[in-house]
């Protein structure tokens, strides 16, 4: 313990050093931080509020209905945190130089492997909990909830909640490391994504918000007393149900029954913790040194026979200094497992949303509604984007790491390299906002004979949103480039990219505010049987297009003269 606590003392001055180290750019990332962030939570806060509000006083669909949709967004959070754990675990436990130096010292292997799924935890979890608790606060003050309601729920369901998904996204990338040894590494990661997504599939078929929306309307307004028996079973088995349990019963005024489910959660996180500890004192090292041999698998040496799909010593359909850096690009993109790993993640979840908007029947035939479910799916559709920008085009200039000189160096001017991250990054985007954009519109075509005007909008709206997003990562992933740092998921958690992050919410948020006003008067003309003018989307969207396009210009130019200023 007294090792433990010596390591963890110099680890927190070495990230309070670093976290308030004076310099202009440490300054405004600070202060940048702070307003955005400090913006976004109040945003968090109110819209948790009135939308807690709105469910509740207008649709009047009781608190039973309103917490399994909870419960549903309780789901994905889990299961974004576990995920984002199993890959980010992996860099932190297997691939940091900092695992491999206290290796050779005389430390136990239990201490090394707690402070680093500790360092993972807090590292790539502080984001969503800051965010999950403004929610949580906008949610709790609508029941008029006390201060030691947030604190008891902030220390003993939502710390314990996102840690249970930690444990076990550590204990699921152990065994990844176990069964790799012996049927490598590729198909094990094959079988895993297939697990996850057969799981989530089966949670989304057997909890569908919209046969829930039908049995309000069977049901209304009793829904409380009927609902409850609808549950699948296997639903009391997820921590997200407990959580949601818990909320439900507090809400009623039901607190031992609230109580009750708070206890499961907390039993459950010290079981798991407990063999995660377990485990860990038994398989870590040999999970290292099988990480080892797949590193080194990997690490074929150059044979100057054999051709590659991307070798420079063959030409192709480009010439000259852009056929060179395309390649490298890619390379420097498949160097690190990571980044494939969590592509092929981002496809996934991409195609599970598509494959669930698509087959969303919307037969609830109110404008609010409508127009509601739209913005949401909108902004989810943002968010998704956003998400894929900031893990792949803002550690994109980080990425070329201290060697960047030898480009930099070479007759190729700042504005190509930089021009054509943009360009890689923007087709990557825009066509994953594309294809979102066209499955979240599809269901809404199904009850309209009119022309098709809303794939159109998708499709304009998903241009600019890739755009700005684009332009805005690489910018600013620019601008707080840190050459030092080999692993681009934590080149995609520091607090720059943080800032990034939420720079780009704030964006959407104002691109939802912009369109609110034409997309409201849409569905109202459409179920009153009115012709829509048109015309009274062109001032909306130019000004979404003109925010767009300054938005890219000024973030590309800040990332440029931050390329000239660094080298």
């Amino acid at each position: 313990m007294t090792l433990f606590l010596h390591i963890l003392r110099y680890k927190v001055r070495s990230f309070l050093n670093a976290t308030f180290e004076v310099s202009s750019i440490s300054v405004i990332r600070g202060i940048g931080s702070l307003l955005v962030f400090g913006g976004f939570a109040v945003g968090a806060y109110y819209f948790s509020n009135n939308i807690t509000a709105f469910v509740l006083e207008q649709t009047r669909t009781g608190l039973y209905l309103y917490h399994r949709f909870i419960s549903m967004m309780l789901f994905v959070f889990f299961v974004a945190v576990n995920m984002g754990n199993v890959i980010v675990s992996y860099s932190t436990l297997y691939r940091s130089g900092e695992v491999s130096y206290f290796m050779t010292k005389p430390i136990p292997h239990i201490t090394i492997f707690l402070h680093k799924f500790l360092d993972n935890f807090f590292y790539s979890s502080t984001t969503l909990f800051l965010v999950a608790f403004a929610v949580l606060l906008g949610y709790g003050t609508y029941f008029g909830y006390s201060w030691y309601f947030f604190a008891g729920v902030m220390f003993f369901v939502l710390i314990p909640f996102m840690f249970l998904a930690a444990c076990m996204a550590v204990l699921v990338l152990m065994g990844v490391m176990r069964l790799a040894g012996r049927f490598g590494f590729r198909p094990v990661m094959g079988g895993l994504f297939a697990v996850y997504v057969g799981f989530i599939a089966l949670f989304f078929r057997s909890s569908n918000p919209v046969r829930l929306i039908e049995q309000v309307n069977r049901y209304y307004p009793n829904v409380d007393n009927y609902l409850s028996q609808l549950d699948p079973g296997f639903l009391n088995y997820l921590p997200s149900h407990w959580v949601a349990e818990f909320l439900f019963f507090l809400a009623r005024g039901d607190v031992a029954r609230g109580v009750s489910h708070a206890g499961i959660l907390l039993c459950t996180v010290a079981g798991m913790f407990a063999v995660l500890v377990l485990v860990a004192s038994r398989y870590y090292y040999k999970s290292w040194l099988i990480s080892l041999k797949i590193q080194a698998a990997a690490s074929a040496p150059y044979d100057p026979e054999k051709a590659n799909v991307v070798d420079f010593r063959s030409s192709g359909l480009l010439k000259g200094a852009l056929e060179s850096l395309v390649k490298k690009e890619y390379l420097t993109f498949v160097r690190e497992p990571s980044q494939v790993i969590h592509l092929i993640v981002m496809l996934v979840l991409t195609t599970l949303f598509v494959a669930s908007i698509g087959n969303l029947n919307l037969r609830i035939r109110v404008t609010e509604i409508q127009l509601v479910t739209y913005l949401v799916l909108f902004a989810f559709g943002g968010f998704l984007v956003s998400s894929v920008a900031l893990r792949f085009v803002y550690p994109a200039v980080s990425l070329e790491g201290n060697a960047f000189w030898a480009l930099r160096s070479a007759p190729v001017r700042p504005e190509a390299i930089l021009a054509l991250k943009f360009a890689i990054g923007f087709f990557i985007v825009f066509f994953l906002a594309f294809v979102v954009s066209f499955a979240s519109n599809v269901p809404f075509l199904r009850f309209s004979g009119r022309t098709p005007l809303l794939p159109w909008f998708g499709l304009f709206s998903a241009f600019w949103m890739s755009l700005a997003v684009v332009g805005l990562n690489l910018g600013l992933g620019g601008y707080f480039a840190n050459y030092n740092e080999k692993n681009p998921i934590r080149v995609a958690s520091t607090q720059g990219a943080t800032l990034t992050f939420l720079c780009t919410l704030v964006f959407l948020i104002v691109l939802v505010v912009i369109f609110l006003y034409p997309l409201s008067v849409y569905f109202q003309s459409l179920f009153i049987f009115r012709p829509f003018d048109r015309w009274s989307i062109v001032v909306p969207g130019t000004l979404a297009g003109m925010i767009s396009t300054a938005v890219c210009g000024v973030s590309f130019a800040v990332g440029l003269r931050s390329l000239r200023r660094d080298w």
